[in-house]
C-alpha cells in the first residue's frame, strides 16, 4: 500500500509538471516568436521528463536492490520480498524448533505460531536492553537452551515494523549488504552464527557496513562454536592469529553477548507453571529437574534415547548410522546442509564399526525416512531439512553425544565433498583440535582454490609441525606477492609479514627476524594504533628476538616495560598479558637468574591454572618451563616427578603424537638421567627415540637431537 501511494504521488507530480510545461509554452507565445516559444516549452517539458525519468530510475534501482536481496533470503513476505518482523508466520524458518499442536493444549494468541506459549527467561531484561540499544546482539548457549526463541520473541516485541533480512547462508551476506544501500534500519537475523562467519561472509568489514546502516543484528551461537574463538583457541594456535580465526574473533568481540543456560532456574519454572494447562509445558516441567524446559519441549532427550535404542539388531541401525554421519560432517567444520548422497556413503563407515550386517540393518529408504520422522508429540527429527536440497544433524546431538575422534576414512571423504570455504573451516576446526595433518590437507584444498587466508594458514601449520624452512619459504613468497598486488600496508600483507617474522625467529635467524619486526612495527602503529593488541604483540616479538640474539637480560627488561601496557589495554588476566609474564620469567632464567625464574614460573603456573584452566596449552607449557628451572637449580628428583606428571597430562590432553608430548618425553628422559643416572635412563631414552622415529621420522631435527642426547643410533 505504501508503494502504491508512493507511485501515485510520483505520477501526480509528473502530471503537474506536464501542465506547467504546457503553460510555459502558452505564456512564452505572448512574449516570443512562435518557433522560440515552442522550443521553450519543449525544453521545459524535457527537463520535467528528465526529472520524471530520474525518479522512476531511482525507484527501479531500489526495487532491484530488494529483489536481489530477496533471492538469497530465508524468510520472505507473500510477494517474495522483504517481510516485516511481525509478518513472520513460520517459526521454523527462523530456526525455532518445530512443534505439533495437541488437542486440549489451550488457546493461542497467535494460532499460526505452531509453538507453545513463550515463557520469559531470567535474561529477558538484559536481552531487551541490548536489542533496544541496537548494534550487534548475540545470544550464546547450548543446543535447545531456548536462545533462538528468546532472541526472536525480543525482536518481534521491540522492532515489529522493521524489515527483516535473513540470509540463507554465508553466500547471502554480500547481497544483504547491497540491500542496505536503501539507508533504512533493518533487523538482520543470523541464527547459528557459525554458518555466516568467514571469507565472503560476516567479516569485521562486513559487520561494520551493516551497523553503519543503523540496522540491528540479532544472532545466536552454540557454546562450543563460541569457544572456538576464545582463549583456549588462541593458545592452540600460538597467537599466530590466522586471518580466518582472527576475523571470527574480531566479529564476536563486537557483539553484546548474553548467555542463556539450558537448565531453567526456579523462577523460570515458576513462570512456566502459569501455562501448565498446555500439556507440552506440563510434560517439560515434570522433567525440568533433570533437563531444561526448552530442551524437553524440543524433544532433545527423547530423540537421543531413540537414537541409542536404534542400534539394536533389527531396529534402525542404518538410520542411527546416518545420524552419526551427519553429526561428524558438522563436527568436521561443515555447517550447511549436505547432499543425501554424501550421508549414504559416509554412514557405511559407522554401520560397519558397530557390527555391519550383524545388526540386520533396514533398507536405506526406510532408514532415511526414520531419521526425518517427527518424534511423538513434537515436530523435531534427528535430521533436519529436505532430501532434495540437503540435510543437517539436529544440533542437540552435537552437544550431548560423547563421540570419539572422527574416523580418518570419514574425514577424508568429507573433505573431498567440501567447497573451498568449507575446506577452510575444516582446516581451522582440525587445527583447534590439534590435528595438524588434517589441517594441512584442508588448507591445501582451500589454498588451491585461491582463498587468501588458507595459504598463510597452511604455511603456519608447516611451522607448527617442525617444517620451519618450508614454512618460511612459503610465507616469504606470500608476503612478497601480497606486497606487489595489495601494497605493503594492506591488512593481509601485514598479517603475512608478521607470520614471516615470527617463523623466521623460530627458524633460528633472530637478526633477520628482528629486522622484519622493526619494519613491521611502524606500519602496525600507523594503521592500528600504538596500543592495539597486534602492535603490542609486535613489540613483544621484538623483545624475544633481542633475547635470541644473546641479550636475555635486555629482553627481560623490554618485557617488563611492556607488561603495564598489556595490563591496561587487555586486562591483568588476559592470555596475552600472561604470555608477557611468561616471557619475563623465561628471559630472566636465560640470563642466569634461575632461582628468580623458578619463583616467577611457579606464580605463572598458578595464575594460568586459575585464569585458563589446568589443561590449557599455556598452563602445560608453563609447567614444562618449571621442570627446566628445577633442573637448573639442581632439584633433579622434583624435576623428574613433575616431568612424568606433565607427560601423562599432555598425552591425555594433546594425544601421544603431539610435538609438545614429545618434548615432555625428552624432559622425562633428561630428568631421569640426572636424577637416577645414565644407566637407569637408557630404557627411557630408547622409548623416547622410538616414538620420535615413529612420529617424525629418522631424519627429523628433533629425532637427531634425541640421538645426540641418548647416544643411540637409528636403525
Amino acid at each position: 500500500m505504501r508503494n502504491l501511494w508512493f507511485r501515485c504521488g510520483l505520477w501526480v507530480k509528473f502530471a503537474v509538471l506536464a501542465v506547467m510545461g504546457s503553460a510555459a509554452a502558452l505564456i512564452a507565445g505572448f512574449w516570443l516568436p512562435a518557433a522560440q516559444a515552442g522550443v521553450t516549452g519543449a525544453v521545459f517539458l524535457a527537463l520535467c521528463g528528465g526529472a520524471a525519468a530520474r525518479n522512476e530510475s531511482a525507484l527501479s534501482d531500489r526495487r532491484h536492490e530488494r529483489e536481489r536481496a530477496a533471492t538469497s533470503l530465508l524468510v520472505k513476505d507473500l510477494r517474495g520480498g522483504l517481510p516485516r518482523v511481525r509478518e513472520v508466520r513460520d517459526p521454523v524458518l527462523v530456526g525455532i524448533h518445530p512443534y505439533q499442536h495437541e488437542d486440549g493444549d489451550g488457546d493461542y494468541t497467535e494460532s499460526h505460531w505452531n509453538t507453545p506459549p513463550y515463557i520469559p527467561r531470567d535474561i529477558e531484561a538484559d536481552l531487551h536492553a541490548a536489542v533496544r540499544s541496537g548494534g550487534f546482539v548475540l545470544l550464546v548457549g547450548e543446543s535447545t537452551a531456548g536462545k533462538t526463541r528468546s532472541a526472536f520473541e525480543a525482536a518481534r516485541l521491540l522492532m515489529p515494523d522493521r524489515f527483516l533480512l535473513s540470509p540463507r547462508n554465508r553466500d547471502g551476506i554480500p547481497s544483504l549488504i547491497g540491500a542496505l544501500n536503501l539507508q533504512r534500519p533493518y533487523m538482520i537475523w543470523l541464527d547459528d552464527l557459525e554458518r555466516f562467519l568467514g571469507p565472503g561472509g560476516l567479516t569485521s568489514s562486513a559487520l561494520s557496513r551493516m551497523l553503519a546502516s543503523g540496522s540491528t543484528i540479532v544472532a545466536t551461537l552454540r557454546t562450543p562454536e563460541y569457544d572456538r574463538f576464545g582463549d583456549h583457541a588462541e593458545a592452540v594456535v600460538d597467537s599466530a592469529d590466522y586471518e580466518v580465526w582472527r576475523d571470527g574473533r574480531d566479529v564476536l568481540r563486537q557483539a553484546k553477548k548474553i548467555r542463556i543456560p539450558r537448565q531453567w532456574s526456579p523462577a523460570e519454572r515458576e513462570r512456566a507453571r502459569f501455562h501448565r494447562s498446555d500439556r507440552r509445558i506440563s510434560r517439560a516441567l515434570s522433567a525440568s529437574e533433570v533437563f531444561g524446559v526448552a530442551e524437553v519441549l524440543a524433544a532433545g532427550p527423547e530423540l537421543l534415547e531413540a537414537w541409542k535404542n536404534a542400534w539394536s539388531p533389527g531396529a534402525h541401525p542404518r538410520g542411527a548410522a546416518l545420524v552419526m554421519a551427519a553429526v561428524d560432517v558438522r563436527r568436521a567444520g561443515m555447517h550447511e546442509a549436505v547432499p543425501v548422497s554424501l550421508l549414504e556413503r559416509l554412514h557405511e563407515v559407522y554401520l560397519g564399526n558397530r557390527g555391519g550386517a550383524q545388526l540386520r540393518p533396514e533398507a536405506l529408504d526406510a532408514a532415511l525416512a526414520w531419521t526425518l520422522r517427527p518424534l511423538g508429540h513434537t515436530g523435531a527429527s534427528m535430521l533436519v531439512g529436505e532430501p532434495a536440497t540437503g540435510l543437517r544433524a539436529f544440533d542437540y546431538f552435537l552437544d550431548t553425544l560423547n563421540l570419539e575422534v572422527i574416523p580418518d576414512e570419514s574425514w577424508d571423504l568429507i573433505l573431498t565433498q567440501a567447497s573451498p570455504r568449507d575446506a577452510l573451516d575444516m582446516g581451522m576446526t582440525a587445527l583447534l583440535d590439534a590435528r595438524h595433518d588434517r589441517a594441512e590437507r584442508a588448507f591445501a584444498v582451500a589454498a588451491g582454490a585461491g582463498l587468501a587466508a588458507a595459504d598463510v594458514a597452511k604455511a603456519v601449520v608447516l611451522g607448527k609441525t617442525g617444517r620451519i624452512d618450508q614454512a618460511v619459504d612459503e610465507l616469504r613468497t606470500i608476503w612478497e606477492s601480497r606486497t606487489r598486488s595489495l601494497g605493503r600496508e594492506a591488512r593481509d600483507t601485514l598479517d603475512a609479514h608478521a607470520k614471516l617474522a615470527y617463523l623466521t625467529l623460530k627458524q633460528g635467524r633472530p637478526a633477520e627476524a628482528l629486522a622484519l619486526m622493526r619494519e613491521l612495527l611502524p606500519l602496525r602503529e600507523a594503521h592500528l594504533g600504538e596500543n592495539h593488541p597486534e602492535t603490542l604483540d609486535t613489540r613483544l616479538q621484538i623483545a624475544n628476538a633481542v633475547g635470541r640474539l644473546g641479550r636475555p637480560a635486555e629482553a627481560a627488561d623490554q618485557c617488563r616495560a611492556l607488561l603495564g601496557r598489556f595490563q591496561r589495554e587487555l586486562g591483568p588476566d588476559h592470555i596475552n598479558t600472561l604470555d608477557v609474564e611468561a616471557r619475563i620469567a623465561m628471559w630472566t632464567g636465560k640470563s642466569g637468574r634461575y632461582a628468580e625464574a623458578l619463583a616467577l614460573t611457579g606464580e605463572l603456573v598458578g595464575r594460568r591454572t586459575s585464569c585458563l584452566g589446568a589443561d590449557h596449552a599455556d598452563t602445560l607449557y608453563a609447567r614444562g618451563r618449571q621442570v627446566a628451572w628445577l633442573a637448573a637449580v639442581g632439584l633433579h628428583e622434583e624435576a623428574l616427578e613433575r616431568a612424568r606428571t606433565l607427560l601423562d597430562d599432555r598425552k591425555r590432553v594433546l594425544g601421544p603424537d603431539h610435538l609438545h608430548t614429545l618434548h615432555a618425553r625428552r624432559q622425562v628422559a633428561r630428568s631421569a638421567e640426572r636424577a637416577e643416572g645414565p644407566d637407569a635412563a637408557l630404557p627411557v631414552w630408547r622409548e623416547t627415540l622410538e616414538e620420535h622415529v615413529r612420529i617424525l621420522g629418522a631424519g627429523h631435527r628433533l629425532t637427531r637431537k634425541v640421538v645426540e642426547f641418548s647416544g643411540f643410533r637409528v636403525g
